[in-house]
């Protein structure tokens, strides 16, 4: 939200308001950031005949359609989806990644539920990692990733722990990100604790790896 709200000025009251592109079905808090930011809501659609496949024509029809009324500065991507469940292929995040960098979008890439794929045949990757093994230009895009202990094998949605890794952000507007992040206020010390703990987990050959990954394992 900290991000979303960066994009918010319209530059004046007779230019086009801006628009973040994001998944429909989707998790309604970017539909309700939106609203509350007065931004304009960009869908686009994941087709359900193909287990809520993400197709890039759906991507290029959105956009067309809304640069007729807004100005769009940024596109979503839930993957895992939520609440479709869908796992992107490599092949589909580098094509989004490329129609990203077309359009000039900042990416936001919602992947606090990469520990639960089950499908096979589906693997979880990061668009930070397939961005980066792209190489320029597309490693010099905008993304911020967000991860969470509120879901995956921990769960623990009442603790509120979770991150958002910032690449490549122009180093004013992250100056100015701060800024507006340390206005608010913070998870508690065990919301850190648990996330620290989700990020760093016990390794091989630690007392506590194994109980670790039975657990686990267990849990997914």
């Amino acid at each position: 939200r900290g991000i979303m709200k960066l994009m918010t000025n319209p530059g004046g009251e007779n230019t086009k308001r801006p628009g973040v592109m994001i998944p429909i079905p989707q998790y309604p808090l970017y539909s309700a950031s939106l609203a509350e930011y007065n931004m304009e809501q960009v869908g686009y659609y994941l087709d359900e005949a193909r287990n809520w496949a993400l197709d890039p024509k759906e991507l290029e029809r959105s956009i067309k359609e809304a640069k007729k009324k807004c100005d769009v500065r940024a596109i979503v991507i839930i993957n895992p989806g939520n609440p479709t469940g869908q796992v992107l292929t490599r092949e589909n995040i580098e094509a989004v990644i490329k129609f990203a960098h077309k359009e000039n979008l900042f990416v936001f890439a919602d992947e606090v539920y990469q520990h639960n794929v089950y499908a096979e045949g589906s693997k979880f990757h990061s668009f930070k990692k397939v961005m980066m093994e792209m190489g320029a230009p597309y490693s010099e895009m905008e993304v911020a990733s967000f991860m969470s202990c509120s879901k995956g094998y921990m769960g623990e949605c009442g603790i509120r722990g979770g991150y958002a890794e910032v690449v490549n952000m122009d180093v004013g507007v992250m100056a100015m990100l701060q800024k507006s992040i340390s206005a608010k206020l913070c998870p508690t010390v065990l919301g850190q604790a648990c996330m620290d703990l989700v990020v760093n987990p016990p390794r091989p050959g630690e007392p506590s790896y194994e109980s670790w990954l039975a657990q686990k394992d267990g849990t997914l």
